[in-house]
């Protein structure tokens, strides 16, 4: 049976250390090199990542240059998010949430649960000043209504009910300020006759800002690893290179083909409306109306996300550490240890 994050990061070397996680992160001369999990765009120039041992790295030249700050745990740190250029928050296993209100500089501890077993946190929206929501496996949703200053566990019955089984929510994005969605997958019960368990395919969207939700028809059995919202259009992506397209809120899809078997685990689409995804096995997928490009890393090392600069500049961030690309080109990999 794979675990949540084999499941996850289908191959990503994410390694979860339960000694010392309540103690602060290092400053490791290498952490730019070493598994970065998520990364944001805070301002044009300023960007900030995050990933294994508490690794928070900030870039104040589009990511041409980053620099390790200071971090009051060294759990492994999987999502990042940002209401404007001071305001911040991280998430990540241990349910440890971290905010900012210098732009990344530094960081306090919000919340966070060790013992020998907790979900971990997968995705985090910083809705407004008050309202933060973050989400993770085994159904887990924390919202505070105070910046940040207490949590509520919340138990999302309309979504722990949609099937016989639980929950985990791998990514939750916003169209609006009253319409996000979820992406993720439900374990069943039953175990298929391998003895492996089996899992659906889960989408939800909200319209009152996290208040209610309610499942949207999947169109596929398989797991979800991520979903993009980009004006109307609305794109999930996951298990074994699937991608489904909709103009309708998720009311039909329309699968993309990618000639890609690969795990896909984060997408963005540029400013020309060309769509770039990365995902396991080092694989960088893009696509420009009916052209489809495939690349992958010589060493194999996973992609876990990226962010666009601008035009035809992104910046990924995985397995390898980060790279940065332009002009639909590896321009230099930043310390990126291949």
């Amino acid at each position: 049976m794979k675990t949540v994050l084999q499941v996850l990061f289908s191959g990503l070397a994410l390694v979860a250390s339960f000694v010392s996680q309540a103690e602060p992160a290092i400053i490791a001369p290498k952490a730019k090199d070493s598994l970065l999990l998520d990364i944001v765009k805070v301002s044009e120039e300023r960007f900030v990542a995050v990933g294994q041992r508490g690794h928070i790295l900030v870039s104040n030249n589009q990511g041409n240059s980053w620099q390790q700050v200071a971090v009051p745990v060294s759990v492994n740190l999987t999502a990042i998010d940002f209401l404007d250029q001071n305001h911040g928050v991280a998430v990540g296993f241990d349910q440890t949430i971290l905010l900012t209100e210098d732009g990344g500089d530094t960081w306090s501890k919000s919340h966070q649960e060790i013992s020998n077993f907790q979900p971990a946190l997968f995705s985090v929206l910083y809705a407004s000043k008050d309202n933060i929501t973050a989400v993770g496996s085994y159904g887990l949703y924390l919202e505070s209504s105070d910046g940040g200053k207490t949590w509520d566990n919340r138990e999302v019955t309309s979504l722990s009910d949609v099937y016989d089984g639980f929950s985990h929510f791998y990514d939750l994005e916003r169209l609006n300020d009253n319409t996000w969605y979820i992406a993720g997958e439900k374990f069943i019960a039953e175990a298929k006759e391998d003895g492996d368990e089996s899992s659906k395919g889960m989408i939800a969207v909200t319209k009152d800002a996290g208040k209610t939700w309610e499942k949207v028809n999947s169109p596929y059995e398989g797991s979800f690893f991520g979903i993009t919202v980009k004006n109307s259009d609305i794109y999930v992506y996951g298990l074994r290179g699937n991608l489904f397209h909709s103009i309708n809120e998720g009311d039909t899809w329309q699968r993309i083909g990618l000639n890609n078997e690969a795990g896909l685990h984060d997408m963005i689409v540029l400013e020309d409306g060309k769509l770039v995804l990365v995902g396991t096995g080092g694989v960088l997928v893009t696509k420009d109306g009916s052209n489809i490009t495939l690349e992958k890393r010589t060493d194999l090392k996973g992609r876990a996300a990226l962010v666009s600069v601008g035009g035809e500049h992104y910046i990924i961030v995985g397995e390898g550490g980060v790279e940065t690309f332009a002009n639909a080109g590896l321009e230099k990999s930043v310390e990126k240890g291949q």
